[in-house]
This record gives structure tokens, C-alpha cells and sequence, in this order.
């Protein structure tokens, strides 16, 4: 794979309920209703990926693989299955890997500093906000190039942690008295 860089590809501002349904919502659910289980509920929080518990709740829909958006605009990408409440929105679109997932999150961040208590994240107001993303030759988002971008960071960081801790090792079998 080429070295692909930020610069080498067009961009362009994409309304966020043109690329999204907006409107795909979690349920009330009260703490004292919650069934304790093995599905993770994500709520409203800048950690843990917006998980706050394990629950069962079998009449409580489930989600998978989507991008969860909270009223604060914490964004977090779910690989497996989860239930949310109200205050999540799920971000789903066909062509999405979590690669690309990856990559639009980077963009969402840029909400937050929009959305706060007195002003949070709605629906009606999400489908209206803007992202920039690389495009195709069609002017569409382009998925394939964010997927590509995303594994060639992870893999330039995996080989800077291989070579740190390859550069450790050497340190403590050649310097520490150790010998070859």
C-alpha cells in the first residue's frame, strides 16, 4: 500500500443526516428498571467507550457496529452488540467499516466544542451539522480511502511500540550486565 496522506485526496463538507439516519434513537430505561446481564449499556460519559453497565432487559432493542453520539457529543465507535438510552444517538450507514468509523469519529470530536448542557446534541440539530471527509471520484465520502488511512496508522504504531520495546529489551540484555 502507497503512503496515503491527508493532503493527497479532495475533501468536502457533508451534511451529517445526508450520510446518516439521525433519527435511530436508544430508549428511556431507569436505572432501577435495568436487568443485570452481559450486553453493554451505553449512556452518556466521556469514558469506558460510553459503556455505564451490563444489562439484560430483553424488550430493550439492540444495535451493533454503529458510531454512538451522546447529548454532550462523546462519540465512540460499538464493534459488537449494545443497548443505549435516550440520550444516545446511533450513527449507522451501510458502507461503514470500523476503519472508516475511526476515521468520521475524528471529525464528530470537532462537534463538542458546539454542544454543551444548555445546548445539547438533538437530532434535528445533528441532521443539520457538517463534517468534512476525503471524497471519490463521485463526490462521495470516500470509504475505502478513510479505511486505509486508519490501518496504515495503526500499523505505523504498532511498529513504533515493536521497535520501542525491541530498543527495551536490547537496553536490559547488553547494558545491564548481561552479556551477548
Amino acid at each position: 500500500m502507497n503512503k496515503l496522506s491527508l493532503n493527497s485526496v479532495e475533501w468536502k463538507e457533508f451534511i451529517i443526516g445526508d450520510i446518516f439516519d439521525t433519527d435511530i434513537r436508544g430508549k428511556r430505561l431507569k436505572a432501577a428498571d435495568r436487568e443485570s446481564g452481559n450486553i453493554p449499556l451505553i449512556t452518556a460519559g466521556e469514558n469506558n467507550n460510553g459503556v455505564s453497565s451490563f444489562i439484560n432487559n430483553p424488550n430493550h432493542k439492540e444495535y451493533s457496529s454503529a458510531i454512538t453520539l451522546d447529548m454532550f457529543a462523546n462519540v465512540f465507535y460499538q464493534p459488537s452488540i449494545f443497548k443505549c438510552d435516550d440520550n444516545i444517538t446511533i450513527l449507522k450507514n451501510a458502507k461503514m467499516n470500523k476503519y472508516s468509523a475511526m476515521f468520521i469519529i475524528s471529525q464528530l470530536k470537532k462537534l463538542k466544542v458546539k454542544y454543551s448542557y444548555g445546548n445539547q446534541v438533538r437530532p434535528n440539530r445533528l441532521s443539520r451539522d457538517k463534517i468534512l471527509l476525503p471524497i471519490d471520484e463521485k463526490g462521495e465520502p470516500n470509504w475505502e480511502f478513510m479505511e486505509n488511512y486508519i490501518k496504515q496508522m495503526m500499523n505505523r504504531q504498532k511498529s513504533q511500540i515493536v521497535s520501542y520495546y525491541k530498543s527495551q529489551l536490547s537496553d536490559i540484555a547488553y547494558g545491564g550486565g548481561f552479556t551477548k
